[in-house]
């Protein structure tokens, strides 16, 4: 694993996306009660190798995907019945992950990498308060 990578994509987000008040490697931090051991609005990367190709000269084409786990708490009422500011203020958290995409897709740190491009973004269903969404990038690079 390229620990050179993961630390450009913290620090990417961390220069970025100033919302975010703890950015990680996850480790599960999100399922530890009663509070997790994060401060909110927090990040959680976890970077992984999809599939490996052997090359010439043994290098490997590595296809790597980062999920990003972006967790909020407390976010409010989204009803359409909710007065407009109480509303905007609790979709707030909609603004940052914006910005998170922002700051990833077409990266290239630095021409190291091919551009990482968003594959997904799903939201995950919590019974403790959470608002918490799984971002998946893309991306691909060569490895000695």
């Amino acid at each position: 694993m390229n620990k050179e990578l993961f630390i450009a994509v913290c620090d990417r987000l961390r220069e970025r996306v100033p919302e975010l008040r703890w950015i990680d490697a996850e480790m599960g931090q999100l399922n530890v009660a009663p509070r997790p051991p994060v401060a909110f609005p927090c990040c959680l990367v976890e970077m992984r190798y999809v599939r490996c190709t052997g090359r010439t000269a043994g290098s490997q084409r590595v296809a790597a995907q980062f999920t990003l786990r972006v967790a909020f708490q407390g976010c409010g009422a989204t009803s359409s019945e909710a007065p407009a500011p109480v509303r905007d203020r609790a979709l707030e958290h909609l603004d940052v992950l914006e910005r998170i995409h922002t700051a990833l897709q077409w990266w290239n740190f630095g021409r190291r990498i091919n551009p990482m491009q968003r594959a997904s973004v799903v939201p995950e269903r919590r019974s403790d308060g959470l608002r918490v969404y799984a971002m998946v990038y893309d991306t691909e690079f060569e490895e000695g």
